[in-house]
């Protein structure tokens, strides 16, 4: 019997220490009453938790308007290019880019028909080759110049595709 009575004095001691619904370390309400409300009787909402949202940001790139931009090469005197075989072209376009990363910018030249000698012409940056990710749209000149041209094997027109400039992009 005695044995009992400990046995319930001691259930009874442990119940005493549990916690009570509606702890706020745990997150529930619990209202023994009624819900809280206004005078005229419209419930009030209660916030009860706020849950964290994350988003996972990929690396972007974007060239503005990059299907209206184009290099038109004009004939110039080849020392304007450092190079002596004539006859010899050049243009310039400005871009902008924007990012959100520190970028590192190249180009690769594509050729396309005959009138270009694969190794007879370049692409480089008049300026900056880097962009840094902040978000904002950077300008930044982009020029080809081209020499030896074998202008003999096209008809003479305006704006003949001799290639492509492609511009790539890797974080610095």
């Amino acid at each position: 019997m005695v044995k009992k009575s400990l046995i319930a004095i001691a259930l009874m001691g442990f119940l005493a220490t549990t916690v009570m619904a509606g702890d706020l370390a745990q997150n529930p309400w619990k209202f023994d009453d009624d819900w809280p409300k206004e005078v005229i009787i419209i419930y009030e909402e209660l916030e009860i938790c706020q849950i964290p949202i994350y988003m996972d940001v990929g690396m972007y790139v974007e060239l503005k308007d990059c299907d209206k931009k184009e290099i038109v090469l004009v004939q110039v005197p080849c020392g304007d290019i450092g190079q002596s075989e004539f006859p010899c072209y050049h243009d310039c376009v400005d871009v902008e880019l924007r990012a959100n990363f520190d970028v590192q910018l190249g180009l690769k030249l594509y050729k396309i028909g005959t009138v270009i000698d694969g190794n007879k012409w370049k692409a480089y940056f008049s300026g900056a080759d880097t962009i840094t990710g902040d978000g904002n749209y950077h300008t930044v000149t982009i020029c080809v110049d081209a020499w030896s041209a074998n202008i003999y094997s096209v008809s003479p027109g305006d704006k003949v595709l001799v290639g492509e400039v492609a511009v790539t992009v890797m974080p610095l």
